[in-house]
């Protein structure tokens, strides 16, 4: 009897093993084609003034599932923005915040807090302000994040620049990205520290979602 279903478990393994070869070669070639993710959900202005040179960073607001991102957010958003280099940016501490607007964290979307733009140009001097929301982090594979961000004059208080974006790594777009991101000079240095891929690391994947977000903003 077993001799008899040795053939018939032959013949299964080669077509589990054929049907895996097929469905990656066909995910390959879906990757192939594809082009790489850009954000689509924005609102820029053509180009930024002149005087607008120096940019206070808000605490980013986390919502939802996003908290377990809260130890380093703050920290990889300020470092790809600084990677821009469009103009200086000045780092806003929670504490900063709590002690002047009664919250560690503001939401762009809430009503901001009495004489919030005074307060800011008083306090750093410049001429411009970044909220960034974190709506949602989905940090199991495929990773996902869900950002809100809003670059905000601080004489005029009229957007510079605003986006509204969810990126998630299952899509062929954001594979293709990512690898592209991962390839350069910039992530070399981080994945030497590192074992995970952009795509699988939440901290490496946040990273990439900041740069990405960021190249959107109006040139000079």
């Amino acid at each position: 009897m077993m001799h008899s279903l040795r053939p018939f478990f032959f013949i299964s393994l080669v077509l589990l093993v054929l049907s895996s070869s097929c469905r990656k070669s066909k995910q390959e070639k879906a990757l192939a084609e594809a082009q790489p993710y850009n954000v689509t959900n924005l609102y820029p202005i053509e180009r930024l003034p002149v005087y607008f040179n120096r940019v206070v960073v808000m605490p980013v607001h986390l919502g939802g599932s996003s908290q377990n991102i809260s130890e380093f957010v703050d920290d990889v958003v300020n470092q790809e923005l600084a990677q821009a280099r469009l103009f200086e940016t000045v780092r806003f501490s929670t504490q900063s915040s709590k002690s002047y607007f009664g919250k560690e964290r503001i939401n762009s979307s809430d009503s901001l807090p009495d004489n919030f733009l005074e307060v800011l140009k008083s306090q750093t001097q410049a001429n411009g302000v970044l909220f960034i929301d974190v709506l949602g982090f989905q940090s199991y594979r495929p990773l996902s994040i869900s950002l809100r961000a809003k670059l905000v004059d601080l004489n005029s208080g009229d957007f510079m620049w605003a986006i509204d974006e969810t990126i998630d790594s299952s899509h062929a777009s954001v594979i293709t990205a990512s690898r592209i991101y991962e390839n350069s000079l910039h992530i070399r240095a981080l994945s030497a520290k590192t074992s995970s891929s952009v795509l699988q690391s939440p901290r490496s994947f946040t990273k990439f979602s900041a740069h990405k977000i960021f190249s959107s903003l109006p040139s000079r």
